[in-house]
């Protein structure tokens, strides 16, 4: 399992490999907040702080989302479009700036 820490909340968490980021907040009652929930709306951009590794890869709808935001994207991610792709490893995430 890979060791989700929630750095705005103190929350941290054992998730398997392929549980989205949006599942993990809503399930530990995170802060984090969520729009549309399918990528559209920004409401849901984090820090990846460690660990990209750990996730999956961006996809075409996130990268135009993300580059709306005309500002340095590298180790933004929109939760709801991250999936966990690995079996262990530790991923830290902020939000909410």
């Amino acid at each position: 399992m890979v060791n989700i820490f929630l750095e705005n909340d103190n929350i941290n968490v054992k998730v398997p490999n392929t549980k989205s980021l949006r599942y993990v907040a809503t399930k530990t009652g995170a802060s984090m907040e969520f729009g549309c929930r399918v990528g559209d709306c920004l409401t849901c951009v984090a820090r990846v702080k460690s660990g990209m590794e750990f996730l999956n890869k961006k996809n075409d709808k996130e990268i135009k989302a993300l580059e709306i935001l005309a500002m340095n994207v590298e180790g933004l991610r929109l939760m709801c479009q991250c999936n966990v792709e690995a079996d262990e490893g530790e991923i830290v995430i902020s939000y909410g700036f």
